[in-house]
């Protein structure tokens, strides 16, 4: 359990460091509303419940910084959600949210997606480049039919795929996120490409922010990737859509031509880059996150 205790700063202010509670998440979307992130304390509040949390406070309780992790099992953890107000930042309370955050996983991989202003401090915790996240985004107007290959279709996720939903997630992945997986089947819509044998690819839409966020999107290949997300961007036609995707140049094209345009990126980062190999062509890859927070 992360250790409660206050620190002096360099103008003898008193810093308090202690676990994340339900109580915290509406000063929680405070902070992220300063920095222009759309999250809403439903968003925030899905965090909490599937993770841990750590927040600094000011001797009057006010919250002025965040951190959550979420652990996925074998000893694999993301990180997400690290806020300092911007009226308390260069006190050092940054680098002790991260010390908190890795004294609570001893011997964990982490993985986190860090905004442009943030790399310097992850990457002196000890992280590493190892991809760029693109954000798109915008009201979907019109969006074409996309075939699928013979014998293959795209069909509503139940219960009953969850065995097969969380072996492609974790063959994608490198991680066990069943407890993500599970979450999702109950408060999200979900789809899978179904085949004669068995199923290649699988997505979730859900309320998020601005409007609607598809993903995760996981796949054996592109095409079946593509072909989802724009089974969402159908169904979420006139409404605002989010994608936040891995590099890719074809879908990041087709996508953008459907009104979902690049409006950001942040780079993905890990403490042990060697557990990041590309996958093979037919292998299950991730072509869209679930959020930069979850990964």
């Amino acid at each position: 359990m992360t250790q409660t205790f206050t620190y002096k700063d360099q103008q003898d202010t008193q810093i308090g460091f202690r676990p994340m509670h339900p109580d915290d998440l509406h000063q929680a979307v405070r902070l992220s509303q300063d920095l222009a992130w759309p999250h809403r304390q439903e968003d925030w509040s899905q965090m909490l419940s599937l993770g841990q949390g750590t927040v600094a406070t000011t001797q009057d309780g006010a919250v002025i910084g965040t951190i959550l992790w979420w652990e996925w099992g074998g000893k694999v953890a993301s990180l997400g959600m690290i806020i300092v107000s911007p009226a308390w930042q260069g006190h050092g309370i940054g680098k002790h949210l991260m010390a908190l955050a890795r004294q609570a996983l001893p011997g964990y991989t982490l993985y986190l997606n860090a905004t442009s202003a943030g790399v310097p401090l992850y990457e002196k915790s000890g992280f590493r480049y190892t991809d760029v996240v693109e954000q798109h985004q915008g009201n979907v107007a019109t969006v074409p039919l996309l075939p699928l290959p013979e014998g293959c279709r795209i069909r509503p996720a139940g219960a009953a795929d969850l065995e097969a939903l969380c072996a492609l997630d974790a063959a994608a992945k490198k991680m066990n996120r069943q407890h993500l997986i599970e979450a999702l089947l109950a408060d999200a819509r979900g789809i899978v490409v179904d085949s004669e044998s068995g199923i290649l690819g699988f997505s979730f839409c859900r309320k998020f922010g601005w409007g609607q966020v598809a993903g995760p999107v996981m796949a054996t290949s592109e095409n079946f990737a593509l072909a989802m997300i724009a089974y969402w961007a159908g169904i979420c036609a006139g409404q605002f859509l989010r994608v936040d995707m891995p590099q890719n140049d074809m879908i990041a094209t087709a996508i953008d031509e459907w009104g979902l345009l690049r409006v950001g990126t942040v780079v993905s980062m890990t403490t042990d880059p060697e557990d990041v190999v590309p996958p093979l062509p037919g292998e299950a890859a991730c072509f869209a996150l679930c959020g930069q927070a979850f990964g």
